[in-house]
């Protein structure tokens, strides 16, 4: 797709299950039935914005596949994704962190045969909130984890001593021209979205603050969000954005449908535009 002029595609990875806990278990196919029942369903779509100067990753995925060969056909990763639109890993300029659970972060690194951890995109810079980094890493001293937390640094580290991240201290940053990061919270303390804007097209990433079209119009992430009165009122605000805005939204976790230009119906519900 196209927002103004920049082009703008979706990288997805396949379909995932989740816990009830809120974190993803292990890799399924969709197509098949759990023998204990139904389960939740979630997808991975990291995005790409390519504003004709620049490449800009928008989350990095669970990384499938970048150690070893995977034999689901029905799974991807970063660099397969970007090789089918016709870019390397090494066009990639920034990759953008909406937070820093492991199903958004992992395809950032991958451990070579010499057992080396190595940069995936080895000329991003990678942005990300300062806050959401410290808390990833008091994450690790906590005995117990509240559910749904997903945080493994462990892998990040090299990259951060590498200079390879861009930490952020303020709550709404322009990136480059177009493409701004917005400080919400709620999800994770340092939770951030980002605006898309080509001329008078816009559009707003969503992370985990709206992860698909069936949250929309009510909250269900009291389980896995570390502030859940937060994440409701910056959701409610960034609908009402979207919608002042006619913008379109992406989704990061979404099945079925992954995008869409946000309306609304005779009841006064926010819906996506068909087709």
């Amino acid at each position: 797709m196209n927002i103004g002029d920049f082009r703008v595609e979706q990288l997805s990875e396949g379909v995932f299950e989740v816990s009830s806990a809120g974190s993803i278990q292990k890799l399924r196919d969709f197509r098949r039935q759990n023998d204990s029942g139904p389960v939740t369903q979630v997808g991975l779509d990291p995005v790409l914005v390519d504003t004709g100067t620049t490449r800009v990753l928008l989350d990095a995925g669970l990384g499938i596949g970048l150690d070893n060969s995977e034999s689901d056909p029905d799974t991807s990763n970063i660099i397969t994704n970007l090789d089918v639109f016709g870019y390397r890993a090494t066009d990639i300029q920034h990759v953008i962190l909406s937070h820093l659970h492991y199903d958004h972060t992992a395809g950032l690194s991958y451990t070579d045969r010499a057992g080396n951890i190595s940069a995936t995109l080895p000329n991003a810079t990678i942005h990300v909130q300062k806050n959401e980094w410290e808390t990833a890493l008091q994450s690790l001293e906590l005995s117990s984890k509240a559910q749904g937390l997903g945080y493994e640094p462990d892998d990040l580290y090299r990259l951060v001593a590498d200079g390879r991240f861009s930490f952020l201290d303020s709550e709404r940053k322009e990136i480059i021209k177009g493409i701004t990061v917005i400080r919400t919270g709620g999800h994770t303390p340092g939770h951030q979205v980002v605006r898309i804007r080509s001329g008078r097209e816009i559009a707003y990433y969503c992370g985990d603050l709206i992860p698909n079209e069936s949250h929309l119009n009510h909250y269900a992430m009291n389980k896995v969000d570390i502030d859940s009165s937060k994440a409701r009122k910056a959701k409610m605000l960034l609908m009402q954005q979207a919608y002042r805005d006619q913008a379109t939204l992406l989704f990061y976790h979404s099945v079925y449908r992954k995008a869409g230009k946000v309306l609304r119906d005779e009841n006064r519900k926010f819906i996506l535009k068909q087709g």
